[in-house]
């Protein structure tokens, strides 16, 4: 049997809903780790500060069903012009399809052709796919930091890609 054409697309702030979902389930049915209440406040953050023209919410559906989900936002925190790529999920039966690093790789040119300089990212140093993803989109380990989910300490690694201008035609 063939597998399930995989579709891309770009989504609003009204499909975060349906990402976080996602990502809680991902999160609670293959790590353990219990996210819903940190997520679901993150959610309504996110749908308040979304702005299209610097935020992205990339997904990858297949059979009709979200399957994989990248947001990158805008990060005020940081210099101007950087985006930070937020989440990044593929759900367990899609993996190995090149759904990540079709995403990262939507979530990159989408910066880049916005005009931004900075990408900054971050994953769980556990997670067996991500890291190895950003590496090979160019993305250095500039930190290590601790968070504490579901009462035990979690190491987050941060990375980092500086982005060229798009060539002009």
């Amino acid at each position: 049997m063939a597998e399930p054409e995989v579709t891309y697309g770009n989504r609003g702030a009204e499909h975060l809903g349906d990402a976080a979902a996602l990502l809680e389930r991902v999160f609670r049915e293959e790590y353990e780790m219990p996210l819903a209440e940190r997520i679901a406040k993150d959610v309504e953050g996110l749908r308040r500060g979304f702005d299209s023209r610097r935020d992205l919410l990339a997904t990858a559906e297949r059979a009709g069903r979200m399957a994989g989900v990248l947001l990158v936002t805008h990060d005020d925190l940081s210099a101007p012009g950087t985006s930070l790529f937020d989440w990044l999920v593929v759900e367990g039966a899609a993996r190995g399809l090149g759904i990540g690093r079709e995403l990262i790789f939507r979530g990159v040119e989408a910066c880049r052709q916005r005009g931004l300089a900075v990408l900054r990212a971050r994953c769980f140093a556990f997670s067996a796919g991500a890291p190895h993803l950003f590496w090979l989109h160019g993305f250095k380990v500039i930190d290590l930091r601790s968070t504490i989910i579901g009462g035990r300490p979690r190491e987050v690694l941060v990375f980092e890609k500086r982005l060229t201008p798009p060539a002009s035609i």
